[in-house]
């Protein structure tokens, strides 16, 4: 304890200007925590250690003299290690530890005592803190395995001592745990014997199932000071025993159909490994045990269910799929061909609802009408709403299913009273009528008229009758040439019904012979002759134009045939010949006139007159003058457009020189 005295009557409000800060230090260092104060003169200054304010006497050590100003150094005669260091004139306080041990860890603070004059000051509570790092690895603690679903379970990981105390973390599969915040606990021990921190981390896993099965469970301790950090990993695995779980997956194309066979594939898990069965409707198969099934596919099955089971110790797990079969439309309920209706009747008896019940998937569509006019849809048809006889007729309802036909069914609604007569043609016969008279009563007779009169008696002969309950069929089979005058194109035929409440007829039904069999197979034999005709017309056409084409070609070829001269002419006729030649027609082509010019001519001339040909120019030169005459009566040259038709003779062997002969001839003859 420091005792400063100091005489000073002016009044200075006491307070610690700089106090002391944390401090974190290895053993066996030297620190010091600073203490500058304003206080009266007479204020004490003191230091409290772990709160212990009396640290007890101190001693003079030595002076220092630092910045030209004076420091006395006190040691406290109790704790040796601890030395006070004060300036007065600046009111310097400052507490050193030398050799910092674990002993010396704890709280400081520096406090100015109260005065008269003035309230005590304190600073602010600080740490002295060994460092120590940790030298081991944390310690993962685990409950028994495997662990069980539904169970809660800790686990524990602790750090290896240190000072400060390390911090800890838990990894699952390497992702830090994100809700360590709201499942963990954090708690902090000291080390009896080492007197350094423990960290402890508990986190909670509250169910334990699948997922947790097999998972690789991290704790890291990570120890940082000084902007250094050390890491210390342990890791263990986690088993769980959990519920099976199952599913089911299909290997076919949908939708499912008719006549076809489904495929499906039961995937278990679990931990101990489960056991399979199959079930159908809450019916246990057990004599499936393969993971694999087929179902034949049918409309029975339809809507059924089918699933499997798991089992292993934990628990049981069921799963199931309903099977949807696609299959046509069949009607299971349908309205009567003929209703019959009463208007001026209440009896039970008489309906007042009509019913349409069709079995399908997907469901079908009801519609119902009245010549092609919508009255009603749904599988039921309310009579009610009829109430005139106007309304009577021929009904019909269709039935639409998505992905197949649509089928559609006619009936007839029938007022009671006086018969109900439709005649049509025969859908199924030609040359057939049928007349269809309705009636709750029975039907007195059935006419046919054609054009307002009745048909004769012999054509009678080709009706026939017959009868069902609440209607009559007459059925008449005709010829249009005994039915319909020949001289008449267009008819009007009629069936007439009776019973007891009167006599109805049918809406006329025109006849048109054009509609006669017989003359259509007239019209297409007519057609057919026609097209052979303009066919075999086409063809003689083209035949003729093919002869005229090539008959011009060979014309066009006989225009270029090379001029030949017989050997027998005369040198003189030859040379009228060629001066004739100047003046031919200019209609040849080029290369014919090329050749017959002059030029060319002269050319060809003189080179006959060469040594070996001498002796026969000459032969042929002195028979040219004596006989003249008749070497025209023997070979004359005739000029047809053109062209030269010149005598054969035989052939005349000589030889040439000179140039190349412009054309050449079957007897020999070069030119």
């Amino acid at each position: 304890m420091v005792l400063v005295v100091w005489i000073d009557n002016r009044r200075v409000d006491q307070k610690i200007l700089i106090g002391p800060k944390h401090i974190n230090t290895y053993p066996g260092e030297t620190v010091q925590f600073p203490c500058i104060v304003s206080k009266q003169s007479n204020a004490v200054v003191t230091w409290c250690w772990n709160d212990f304010c009396t640290l007890g006497k101190t001693q003079f050590l030595h002076r220092e003299t630092v910045q030209n100003d004076v420091v006395n150094v006190y040691q406290y005669m109790a704790y040796p290690r601890f030395r006070l260091s004060i300036n007065e004139r600046l009111n310097h306080y400052n507490l050193s530890i030398i050799h910092v041990s674990n002993k010396d860890e704890g709280i400081f603070q520096c406090q100015v005592q109260r005065t008269m004059n003035a309230n005590e000051a304190r600073s602010e509570r600080v740490h002295l803190t060994l460092i120590v790092p940790p030298t081991d690895e944390p310690t993962l603690i685990l409950p028994n395995m495997p662990l069980r679903q539904g169970q809660p379970a800790n686990i524990t990981c602790s750090s290896a001592p240190s000072k400060p105390a390390a911090t800890l973390s838990l990894y699952r599969n390497d992702e830090l745990i994100d809700d360590l915040a709201t499942s963990s606990i954090i708690s902090y021990e000291l080390d009896a014997t080492t007197n350094r921190n423990i960290t402890k981390l508990t986190y909670i896993i509250n169910n334990p199932d699948s997922e947790w099965n097999n998972v690789l469970l991290k704790c890291r301790q990570m120890y940082t000071i000084d902007k250094k950090t050390s890491k210390f990993d342990v890791t263990a695995k986690i088993q769980v025993h959990y519920k099976p779980k199952a599913r089911i997956e299909s290997q076919n194309r949908y939708p499912l159909t008719i006549n076809s066979t489904a495929t499906f594939r039961c995937v278990i898990h679990g931990n101990p490994e489960p056991k399979l069965r199959w079930f159908a409707n809450s019916m246990d198969l057990t004599s499936l045990t393969s993971p694999t099934i087929n179902i034949p596919l049918s409309k029975h099955v339809h809507n059924h269910s089918i699933g499997c089971t798991a089992i292993n110790s934990v628990g049981t797990t069921n799963t199931s799929i309903r099977l949807l079969v696609r299959y046509p439309p069949i009607l299971v309920v349908r309205p009567p061909k003929v209703v019959v209706l009463d208007l001026h009747s209440k009896s039970s008896l008489n309906p007042t609802i009509l019913r349409c019940i069709v079995d399908s998937y997907p469901r079908a569509k009801i519609i119902w009408s009245r010549y092609g006019e919508m009255v009603g849809e749904g599988s039921t048809f309310n009579l009610e709403n009829i109430t005139k006889r106007e309304q009577q007729g021929v009904y019909s309802y269709r039935i639409e299913t998505d992905g197949y036909d649509t089928i559609k069914h006619d009936f007839v609604l029938y007022i009671k009273g006086k018969p109900l007569v439709y005649i049509h043609e025969s859908r199924q016969f030609s040359h057939l009528f049928e007349c269809q008279v309705y009636s709750s009563s029975p039907i007195l007779s059935i006419t046919w008229k054609l054009n307002d009169r009745p048909i004769q008696s012999n054509d009678q002969l080709s009706t026939s009758t017959t009868c069902e309950e609440n209607v009559c069929t007459s059925k008449l089979l005709y010829d249009y040439r005994k039915l319909v005058p020949s001289s008449q194109t267009l008819s009007h035929l009629s069936c007439i019904g009776e019973n007891e409440f009167g006599i109805e007829q049918s809406r006329l039904y025109q006849l048109n012979t054009s509609n006669d069999p017989s003359m259509i197979l007239v019209s297409i034999l007519l057609s057919t002759f026609l097209l052979i005709i303009i066919f075999s017309l086409i063809a003689i056409y083209c035949c003729c134009r093919a002869r005229l084409v090539r008959r011009r070609q060979k014309n066009a070829k006989a225009k270029k045939l090379p001029l030949v001269f017989d050997e027998h002419y005369s040198i003189n006729e030859l040379l009228k010949e060629v001066g004739s030649l100047k003046t031919c027609n200019t209609s040849l082509n080029n290369t014919d006139q090329l050749s017959l010019k002059m030029e060319s001519a002269d050319h060809l001339l003189t080179k006959l007159f060469n040594k070996n040909t001498q002796q026969f120019l000459d032969t042929l030169s002195s028979e040219s003058s004596t006989n003249s005459s008749s070497f025209h009566s023997k070979s004359t040259t005739t000029i047809s457009n053109h062209e030269y038709s010149p005598r054969l003779t035989g052939t005349t062997e000589f030889t040439y020189f000179g140039r190349s002969p412009l054309y050449s001839c079957q007897d020999g003859m070069n030119v």
